[in-house]
């Protein structure tokens, strides 16, 4: 979802008479942080569908950590009003998994019935730590797991949360602003004087 959001953010910010050049610059405080943040969730989640045992066994280290230093670095750049939906998306998530211990609540029906059958029994044997099926959550947070899918007829089948739908909406008007908006790629003004040298407003 999150490479859809990229793709028609950008599709819809050139229509709009954006340009591709402010989008390689560099404009959010912590930008390096965020970076970090991001590839640490990333790999954790890797390591741990891998079956590294240091990953399993420290996942919830790693996500306090990513998480953590995320949502303190987009805090940061809150003034970007898409920054909001990001930061509650990656809050809602945090929650969702540290609750449960590490492992993110998942509907197991919809994995079936969209075909993710390796998926489903991985889950369902253990193997996939940082996933709990959603009927051995007895919390709120089941309301904050994967319950959502793509639907019928979409080309690329996903199940996702609320969490991961607020952040793909922050992506999208992002991408959007960072191409348009002047508050990414601020132009200096010329200053001008009439004939009598006063300042011309």
């Amino acid at each position: 979802m999150i490479l859809e959001a990229i793709l028609l953010g950008i599709l819809l910010g050139k229509l709009r008479g954006g340009g591709f050049n402010r989008l390689g610059q560099s404009i959010f405080k912590l930008s390096w942080v965020i970076f970090f943040a991001f590839s640490l969730t990333l790999l954790t989640s890797i390591l741990i569908s891998l079956g590294n045992p240091i990953a399993i066994k420290y996942r919830m280290l790693y996500y306090i950590i990513s998480y953590g230093l995320l949502i303190i670095s987009l805090f940061f750049n809150i003034k970007y009003k898409s920054m909001w939906f990001i930061m509650l998306g990656c809050i809602s998530n945090f929650i969702a998994i540290l609750i449960n211990g590490g492992s993110m609540p998942i509907d197991m029906s919809i994995l079936k019935k969209m075909g993710f059958e390796n998926l489903f029994t991985s889950i369902e044997s253990g193997a996939l730590v940082q996933y709990i099926p959603l009927d051995k959550v007895n919390n709120f947070t089941v309301y904050l797991g994967k319950i959502f899918s793509t639907p019928k007829g979409y080309p690329l089948k996903q199940i996702f949360s609320i969490g991961d739908l607020l952040i793909v909406i922050g992506i999208f008007f992002l991408i959007q602003g960072m191409m348009l908006s002047n508050t990414y790629g601020r132009r200096s003004k010329v200053i001008r004087f009439d004939h009598k040298g006063k300042l011309i407003k």
